[in-house]
């Protein structure tokens, strides 16, 4: 009877160390200990996207569950549709692969310019470390200050691909105001979208405007550039006398539409994860994004860099993806109207 007494309160010792031990076990930190997760970046090397994911890196492996390393992959190409095509369709669902694609990806779900295979809402939003603000960035020297002058001469612009806002916005934009905007596709990110412009292949772009002050400092330095239009819901903070495409359209539905693209800053610069990864898997790498992002050390490397730091929360990022998914048809056929999408 003693034996037994001491052989049951070994097993019920036993039994409460095992309540113990599996309480304490973090399935989500098992899992990623040891592992790499890889940020598949929709644009070539160079560009910002790129930069604020090497930036953010150090930082994701710290607040992650498990410590993993975090890598950057460059997959450029069809303005962003490639990557997200990747994402949704073949990369892994397991939480190893995660995305920072194109503030337009969502947009371009609808307009279904590029082959898109991937439905925009349905992606996991992870949050965002900036929202930027677009705009029509030219060189001086081509003699274009404002819309009006688009109007009255060609000017060429570069692309990254037909499902990028510097192809659809431009493209747009001639059609709702008559603008002469001559769009040239193919180059790789917005870094080769500003190697041919310092080659002087092309003469502007439409694109993230906080960007150049980081990329091509000396632009501004020489008072080289000038931005004529916002694309954006409202004025750039540094620039606010620079008029807002939205103010110039007085067609109701191309006011949607112009309103529609100004709404994806939010957007900009934020990560995703495919659709099959794991619920909790996907709540530790929303937490980890929240608290890399308010890292003092992460702000001021932004800060030291010249990189624009202003958050978008991940519940933020998804509603503006299922607004795009359920926007109205007639936007839509209006928007694909002008692209020439029939």
């Amino acid at each position: 009877m003693k034996l037994r007494g001491i052989l049951s309160l070994f097993a019920g010792v036993a039994a409460a160390a095992g309540l113990v031990s599996g309480a304490a076990a973090d399935p989500v930190a098992d899992f990623y200990r040891g592992k790499t997760v890889t940020i598949v970046v929709a644009a070539g090397p160079g560009g910002a996207h790129t930069k604020y994911s090497q930036l953010l890196a150090p930082f994701l492996k710290k607040y992650m569950p498990g410590n993993p390393d975090f890598v950057t992959q460059n997959m450029g190409g069809a303005g962003g549709t490639r990557a997200a095509n990747y994402l949704y369709n073949t990369a892994p669902q397991d939480g190893t692969a995660i995305g920072i694609l194109l503030s337009d990806t969502a947009l371009a779900s609808r307009l279904e310019a590029t082959g898109v295979k991937y439905v925009a809402d349905k992606f996991q939003f992870l949050g965002g470390a900036d929202q930027p603000l677009s705009a029509f960035i030219l060189f001086k020297s081509e003699g274009i200050a404002s819309i009006d002058d688009a109007k009255k001469k060609e000017i060429v612009l570069g692309s990254t691909g037909k499902g990028s806002q510097t192809y659809t916005v431009p493209t747009m934009i001639n059609a709702m105001l008559g603008t002469k905007f001559k769009v040239i596709t193919g180059y790789q990110g917005m870094g080769g979208v500003y190697l041919a412009m310092d080659r002087r292949e092309v003469f502007g772009f439409q694109g993230v405007w906080e960007s150049v002050k980081f990329l091509r400092p000396q632009w501004l330095a020489n008072n080289e550039i000038a931005v004529i239009a916002a694309v954006s819901l409202k004025p750039l903070p540094d620039l606010p006398k620079v008029p807002l495409v939205q103010d110039m359209v007085s067609n109701p539905v191309d006011k949607q539409a112009v309103e529609l693209m100004g709404g994806n800053a939010i957007l900009g610069r934020g990560w995703l994860a495919p659709p099959g990864v794991p619920a909790e898997r996907v709540a530790a790498l929303r937490n980890a994004f929240q608290k890399s992002f308010d890292d003092p050390e992460a702000k001021a490397g932004a800060e030291k860099r010249k990189m624009s730091w202003d958050n978008a929360t991940w519940q933020e990022m998804q509603a503006q993806a299922g607004r795009i998914v359920k926007a109205d048809d007639a936007v839509i056929k209006r928007m694909r109207d002008a692209l020439g999408l029939h």
